[in-house]
């Protein structure tokens, strides 16, 4: 089985401002509706391009931008200009928060390339708080032939698969986001 994990060598593609037609801002603001949130974490922040456009719209939440590769956690120290992001290196499936701390997780083109999905869903459960959101995006498996951005199809992950294990792991109000071309997307609460 080859790595699906994203080679940070080609991270320029992570800033690409095409990225917001695919995945606009507006839909992961009005997914998460959050009103005066304090911990927001974003798991797989690459070079923090979305990270950024959210620590703008909720400059009184701390916003940790969690990724595997330290190139990417150092991209965000040097590049990004936010005193209320927080860029920390982490191993896979990390979630170094409390209990009930958080009050929402996105992670955006990420799932695909977890090995143990089950695990990195437990951690997040584990540091939600009661009510707390987790926003999942990644490349949909159907998604228009003629257009070749993303992962190798047989690496991304069926949206169905990602609903039942968010079942499995005790998560509700389980949501599929409507408006994402190629892209599919689902909203859950602890």
């Amino acid at each position: 089985m080859t790595d699906k994990k994203f080679d940070p060598r080609n991270s320029n593609k992570l800033n690409n401002p095409n990225r917001f037609k695919m995945i606009p801002i507006e839909i992961i603001e009005k997914e998460l509706n959050l009103k005066n949130p304090k911990n927001l974490v974003d798991y797989g922040a690459g070079t923090g391009f979305f990270t950024a456009e959210i620590a703008e719209l909720y400059p009184k939440a701390r916003i940790f931008a969690l990724d595997i590769e330290s190139q990417m956690v150092d991209y965000i120290n040097e590049s990004i200009d936010a005193t209320n992001i927080f860029a920390l290196e982490i191993e896979d499936n990390q979630m170094p928060f409390i209990e009930n701390d958080i009050d929402a997780v996105w992670s955006i083109a990420v799932y695909h390339e977890m090995k143990t999905p089950e695990k990195w869903l437990r951690n997040v459960y584990r540091t939600l708080k009661p009510g707390g959101k987790l926003l999942i995006i990644d490349w949909a498996r159907n998604q228009n032939p003629e257009f070749k951005a993303g992962p190798p199809i047989e690496h991304r992950v069926d949206e169905n698969l990602v609903i039942d294990t968010l079942k499995s792991q005790n998560f509700k109000n389980i949501g599929q986001i409507i408006g994402l071309l190629n892209h599919f997307g689902i909203i859950a609460e602890k």
